[in-house]
């Protein structure tokens, strides 16, 4: 089975470096933008089986768009959220550390198991990310291809996860918005294939934000 992460495209508090975990922040013109540009390169070499997505608002909103282009009505999976930052919500590294000191030289110390304050930690967000693609592979064949819309932090969980990387890494990771990361099931299990493609994005400028 071929499985298609897509990030969301870009919202405005990506491009200002905000977090946002579960918060309803809509696309920007460029995130829209990004989703169309993306569900054309689905839309030209892909025949997928179905169309899966976070419920967050970003993501379906991205999704639809790609559903219109490809015939696909998503289908809603709330374990492809990104990871409930809690108090992080609508913040920047910035402020962060000016608000929370103690909080994040804790979240220095074990980035992978801290939770965020009133929210998840990344142990917390792969394991509802890793059981959201075993639902996908039970209900589909080996010659499936699906695809997913999801968030930077549940893509880069569930890649350590499938390369076996500590999740104390996933910061030296990145997913940009709108772009393609392809893992393959077989008979050894889950592979990455392609990681954060964004060939179709060439030209056009990339949110560096959670």
């Amino acid at each position: 089975m071929r499985l298609l992460l897509i990030r969301h495209g870009e919202t405005d508090w990506n491009a200002t470096l905000r977090y946002q975990g579960h918060a309803a922040i809509p696309l920007n013109e460029q995130g829209r933008e990004q989703a169309r540009i993306v569900a054309e390169r689905l839309q030209r070499f892909y025949q997928p089986a179905a169309l899966y997505s976070s419920d967050i608002l970003r993501a379906t909103e991205t999704a639809m768009l790609i559903g219109e282009a490809l015939g696909l009505t998503p289908i809603a999976m709330p374990d492809l959220r990104e990871i409930d930052v809690g108090q992080w919500e609508g913040l920047t590294p910035e402020q962060l550390y000016r608000r929370f000191p103690d909080h994040m030289r804790e979240f220095e110390r074990d980035p992978a198991r801290t939770v965020r304050i009133g929210g998840e930690s990344y142990a917390q967000l792969q394991q509802r990310a890793m059981r959201a693609m075993q639902q996908i592979t039970a209900q589909h064949a080996a010659h499936d291809t699906v695809l997913a819309v999801s968030h930077g932090g549940t893509i880069r969980a569930l890649l350590c996860h499938v390369i076996g990387l500590d999740l104390g890494y996933f910061g030296r990771m990145w997913i940009d918005n709108g772009s393609l990361t392809e893992l393959r099931h077989g008979s050894s299990g889950w592979r990455l294939v392609r990681l954060n493609d964004a060939a179709h994005l060439e030209g056009t400028t990339l949110a560096r934000g959670e």
